[in-house]
């Protein structure tokens, strides 16, 4: 599982705030937590570029998806690693970027879990083969579930809506009709049609701001007290999928 930070943020903050690692020790997976691009001055202050945002990595264009693609080949060295079932998640920032892993190189990913985070390239043709949900809050104030640039915005880019992002990812497996069910531990779950073809989810979180649902930082536990683990789902979700020979 690569677990990708926000912007501005970096891997050890995510290491730490997600919970990412009680569900992998449980569950026996491995995690990465890669860093994105800072700065001399800004070593902590880390941006993906996800295409049109974030930051020093967006406007340097470097290749983060060429960076990955590299990071899994050098884990396979060192590491057993089943290259047929490697996921990507993140939030903000680090959701849009597992977006571009399985637009670009979908034959390395097999599923993607997006926390508060939007399509930010112009098309996604690649995703068909990538199975994916979606995590949003209602009320994210940084990356808004109506799209635009939220009150709290730091990128100062008007983001992708997450309606629009889905319609994309779902155009994308050729699906159909959506269906909508209320989960018990409160989240709101769409579930697309897509015969033939990975699943497209979305999890949204009633009144959810921009968190990581059941993490451990100060932030988190103030802007969420639901009983939705953002980790646990990831892994739920994605252990279902393994990429084909």
């Amino acid at each position: 599982m690569i677990v990708m930070h926000g912007g501005l943020g970096n891997a050890d903050e995510t290491e730490r705030t997600t919970g990412m690692n009680r569900v992998a020790a449980s569950n026996q997976f491995m995690v990465a937590y890669p860093n994105g691009t800072g700065t001399r001055l800004m070593k902590k202050r880390r941006t993906w570029n996800a295409g049109k945002c974030c930051g020093q990595a967006a406007e340097q264009n470097v290749d983060d998806v060429q960076f990955i693609h590299g990071m899994l080949a050098d884990i396979a060295k060192h590491h057993p690693l089943d290259r047929s079932r490697v996921y990507a998640t993140g939030i903000s920032n680090g959701a849009m970027m597992a977006y571009r892993l399985a637009c670009e190189i979908p034959q390395d990913i097999a599923a993607i879990i997006p926390v508060s985070g939007t399509l930010a390239l112009n098309s996604c043709a690649g995703a068909k083969s990538v199975a994916v949900l979606h995590i949003h809050g209602s009320k994210d104030s940084n990356v808004p579930y109506a799209g635009g640039m939220g009150e709290n915005a730091i990128a100062g880019v008007a983001h992708r809506s997450v309606p629009e992002t889905l319609q994309i990812m779902a155009k994308a497996h050729n699906c159909a009709s959506s269906r909508e069910q209320n989960l018990p531990d409160g989240s709101e779950l769409t579930s697309w049609n897509c015969p033939s073809q990975p699943p497209v989810q979305l999890r949204l979180i009633p009144n959810g701001e921009h968190v990581w649902p059941g993490g451990d930082s100060r932030r988190n536990r103030k802007l969420f007290s639901g009983n939705f683990s953002a980790s646990q789902a990831a892994w739920d979700f994605a252990k279902q999928f393994q990429k084909s020979p």
